[in-house]
């Protein structure tokens, strides 16, 4: 299960740069836009309905209440099928004022209305997800996972590379696109990305879609067949599901209020900025970019959306430490084992640390190779606009990866309610700090940047206080964020000193190749000069991360 959701995460953050390099960043701003809207109720409805379904499934299978098991069984899928239409619903009533008003994007409504299905999708999947992990079967949940994920990736890039391949052909040879004649590439692309983001965007709800069949059909194959004597009950257990899910619900609906007020929040601060003063400040990449003025906004957001890419690529690795610190630490608070359990929150965030800093610090250093790696040929409007953006988010990487593991702590210690205050605060911050920064011409995107290292550095100092206040230990700044953090800068600067003194390969693979083996040399060598990882320490990561994947 843990190997499958980290190859999900990877599949997640990686297939976007190919994507982006078929629909241009104006159909990834739209894109972003559409999924923006749809993640909030995705994260409601998967965050809280397959948890209590699993809970409350697997406290009947307990008792042997085979009987039980079957009306939950039921009463989960109409609940499910209710709830997933209605956030299918929603979403299509809202999505029109969202895009207009807060996104300020009325171009993303076509991607809106192709990803909402899949909320239904995603529910009707979730029914059964929950009902065998009721059973300690991660079976279908793992494989499901793996079938959207994988698909979303391949629908996603063929039906983007088609339709895009489609319409520009029409264009170039008919100068017609979608029916209306056009007397410019500008003004072709600017009806073209809409389309092309949406094709992409069919890829996510055809994944959902697959995963459900999936299910679906294990579910015919391996259902047991038991006798239920009185079906009146199925709406009982509907209601106990229900106020099972409430409290999981309100903690859910606080992250993805803020989440999504995050995004809005850029949104909305870049709809503030002159369209024509945007166009000047993105003059270089623009002019080389094909984007007509009403696509501007659009144009920026999928820049900011794109260079994120990168930045969540090592969050999204140390997650999977904190994944499997999880049964770890939790045994060791329960058992009270302080010693244990201080080496090993120690080691946890000194690892993390280590690997977020490590990695922040390789993109900064080859930003520019990787995004000509990726973009030079297809897309070279992104290699000029995200360059610097990419090298100042790297940096910041470590505030994400520390942010979340230190939450991961907290749930571990059976303190998870004590998290939602840091989350409302960290969430405040960086909507305040977008609105007033991302508005500001001489910033713009480097606001983002600056508001989200200040929301996850709070966050995680508070998740940080609460698990040092709950397991009585003590936590080391200097062994965890200074010493890791003076040879990741002592590092980038040695290797970039190196880097301009060697004549590298000419092939720009070999190259980044070369740069990456420098630069993890140089960061190995330093470790252990000075003395980063022990062997105890080394021990305890191990460990837990065989208990994490044994669990």
């Amino acid at each position: 299960m843990l190997l499958t959701s980290v190859i999900v995460k990877i599949i997640g953050a990686v297939y976007k740069i190919p994507l982006t390099a078929y629909i241009g960043a104006v159909g990834r701003g739209y894109y972003a836009s559409a999924y923006n809207l749809y993640l909030p109720f995705h994260a409601l409805i998967m965050g809280a309905f397959p948890i209590a379904l699993s809970k409350i499934t697997g406290k009947y299978n307990a008792q042997n209440n085979d009987e039980a098991v079957s009306l939950i069984k039921t009463a989960a899928h109409k609940l499910f099928f209710k709830v997933g239409l209605i956030g299918m619903a929603v979403i299509l009533l809202i999505s029109k004022p969202y895009c207009n008003l807060i996104a300020s994007s009325p171009k993303s409504f076509l991607s809106v209305v192709v990803l909402a299905p899949s909320i239904l999708f995603s529910a009707l999947a979730s029914s059964y997800r929950g009902y065998y992990e009721g059973f300690m079967n991660m079976k279908p949940t793992s494989v499901s996972q793996l079938i959207e994920a994988l698909f979303k990736m391949v629908f996603g890039l063929v039906f983007a590379r088609l339709s895009m391949s489609y319409l520009y052909t029409s264009y170039l040879k008919y100068g017609i696109v979608l029916g209306n004649k056009v007397s410019s590439e500008e003004e072709a692309f600017s009806l073209i990305y809409p389309v092309t983001s949406a094709a992409a965007i069919l890829g996510v709800t055809f994944g959902c879609f697959l995963s459900l069949i999936y299910v679906f059909i294990y579910h015919q194959i391996n259902k047991p067949s038991i006798p239920v004597k009185n079906r009146t009950k199925t709406k009982h257990y509907e209601n106990e599901l229900l106020s099972f899910s409430f409290p999981i619900m309100i903690s859910c609906a606080v992250q993805s209020v803020f989440q999504f007020l995050d995004t809005a929040s850029v949104q909305w601060a870049l709809s503030l900025i002159n369209s024509n003063e945007l166009r000047s400040i993105y003059s270089n990449s623009l002019a080389v970019a094909n984007t007509s003025v009403d696509d501007i906004g659009a144009y920026v957001y999928g820049i900011l959306s794109s260079a994120t890419d990168f930045k969540n690529l090592v969050p999204g690795i140390t997650m999977a430490l904190g994944v499997c610190a999880v049964p770890a630490v939790s045994a060791a608070y329960e058992t009270n084992d302080k010693e244990h359990l201080s080496s090993l929150i120690n080691s946890v965030f000194k690892y993390t640390f280590i690997i977020s800093s490590a990695g922040g610090m390789l993109i900064a250093l080859c930003s520019t190779d990787i995004l000509n790696l990726f973009y030079s040929s297809s897309a070279p409007d992104i290699v000029i606009s995200c360059d610097e953006l990419i090298k100042y988010f790297a940096l910041t990487v470590p505030f994400y990866s520390l942010a979340g593991t230190a939450v991961f702590c907290v749930q571990a210690t059976g303190n998870a309610k004590k998290s939602i205050a840091p989350y409302v605060i960290s969430g405040i911050i960086r909507v305040i700090l977008n609105i007033l920064l991302v508005s500001n011409e001489k910033m713009i995107l480097n606001g983002c940047i600056i508001s989200g290292a200040v929301g996850y550095w709070v966050m995680f100092f508070w998740n940080r206080k609460i698990v040092k206040k709950a397991c009585d230990i003590k936590i080391s700044e200097i062994k965890i964020i200074i010493k890791p953090l003076l040879v990741s800068v002592l590092t980038y600067f040695s290797s970039d000193f190196i880097i301009k003194h060697i004549n590298f390969f000419k092939n720009q693979p070999i190259n980044l190749l070369m740069k990456s083996v420098v630069f993890c040399l140089i960061f190995c060598m330093l470790c252990f000069l000075f003395k980063v990882p022990s062997l105890g320490e080394l021990f305890w990561l191990f460990k837990s991360k065989k208990n994490g994947l044994n669990t």
